[in-house]
């Protein structure tokens, strides 16, 4: 039996939008249908594996690379919804790309 080739999904676009809010709603119809979800965070603030979670906030990957040079997968990933896989990749600090934030963070170095 030929084994199944992992499908992935991107969601991307500006801020506000609704794509924590999609994206979850989408794992969540998948694994509902039967398939087996992996959700993938790249937000600082880690809004769509939060959702999937129950409000729980998981580690992000660049969280654990902080603590250890070397991570384990099984550190990184946590089951939401019905089963659903979460990692949070991590990213910039809330605030980066709002006008005059790099300066400040230059001027207070």
């Amino acid at each position: 039996m030929a084994s199944k080739k992992p499908k992935q999904i991107a969601i991307y676009g500006k801020g506000g939008i609704g794509k924590s809010t999609t994206t979850s709603n989408i794992s969540a119809a998948l694994v509902e249908a039967g398939y087996k979800v992996m959700q993938f965070g790249c937000d600082p603030k880690a809004d769509s594996t939060n959702t999937l979670r129950g409000g729980e906030y998981i580690p992000s990957v660049l969280d654990l690379l902080r603590q250890n040079a070397r991570v384990d997968a099984h550190d990184a990933i946590f089951q939401g919804f019905g089963g659903i896989y979460c990692v949070e990749a991590g990213g910039r600090s809330r605030g980066w790309d709002a006008p005059g934030a790099a300066s400040s963070r230059r001027l207070n170095c």
